[in-house]
């Protein structure tokens, strides 16, 4: 009885890592994370917090497996953009364990969230030029297909430097403006009502989301690289995947951004 005992308290010990939905440290999570990534990060991610390892050594960590996976994409193989997919996964799953760690542990810091960001950008960069560079290499691409291979790897870098710069200017002035507006609605006593989640601040349409599916947007930059240098260089589809992004991201795009736009503004 003894036995039974513990081994219930140790599985009720272990449950709260696999309920995501429940979990204070998992942040804004899209389909990728919520079925790929976190059912086996979160509980690496618990496992680092039991020992030494900083946060930034972990973001490292993620950023050097991460360049053994743009040597398999280089050599452009069969097998090595099987194991070039694999390597993007692992480098990504340690990529989240990073936040979550300085998260729980509390050691989170600007240096942190900077070299965070920094390599993430630039491992993309070296895993698009090494996808195409790959194929160029084993003769795969010629003509106008090298080309257009290459046209759109400069597109992915570029959107994905103005996306992420846009995105941290956008960031720090609606912080800036947001804690603003809380301190005056503090001191007139009228603070809104907003929905707050496991302290993630969404709108109704990603709390619904949230509470079916543990996600709060159903597509993100997350899967375009999860196409892109995971699922496709599997299947041996690695430069269709990147067309297939690039598509999938402009239709988004055209959908949630311009379209959701000129909605807001009321212009007919």
């Amino acid at each position: 009885m003894g036995k039974l005992e513990n081994r219930t308290r140790s599985t009720e010990r272990m449950l709260p890592l696999f309920k995501l939905r429940d979990n204070p440290y998992v942040r804004y999570p899209s389909p990728w994370d919520a079925y790929a990534t976190l059912p086996l990060s979160v509980p690496i991610s618990e496992a680092f917090c039991k020992t030494k390892i900083t946060p930034n050594q972990i973001t490292v960590i993620s950023f050097v497996i991460a360049l053994f996976a743009v040597w398999c994409f280089g050599l452009g193989t069969p097998w090595m953009l099987v194991l070039g997919g694999l390597l993007y996964q692992l480098s990504y799953i340690l990529d989240c364990c990073d936040g979550y760690v300085a998260r729980k542990t509390k050691q989170s810091s600007n240096f942190g969230f900077w070299l965070d960001h920094i390599l993430d950008e630039l491992k993309l960069a070296l895993l698009v030029l090494a996808l195409v560079y790959g194929q160029q290499r084993i003769g795969e691409l010629e003509g106008w297909m090298l080309t257009a291979s290459w046209v759109m790897a400069g597109l992915y870098i570029y959107t994905r430097a103005f996306s992420k710069g846009d995105l941290l200017i956008k960031e720090t002035i609606e912080n800036s403006a947001s804690a603003q507006a809380d301190a005056s609605a503090k001191d007139s006593g009228d603070a809104p009502e907003g929905i707050v989640i496991n302290g993630m601040a969404m709108t109704p349409f990603q709390a619904r989301l949230y509470r079916k599916f543990m996600i709060v947007t159903p597509f993100s930059v997350i899967e375009s690289q999860a196409i892109i240098f995971c699922l496709m260089p599997i299947v041996q589809l690695p430069i269709f995947g990147l067309l297939l992004t690039l598509v999938i991201t402009v239709i988004w795009h055209l959908l949630f951004d311009v379209y959701r736009y000129w909605k807001r503004a009321g212009w007919r």
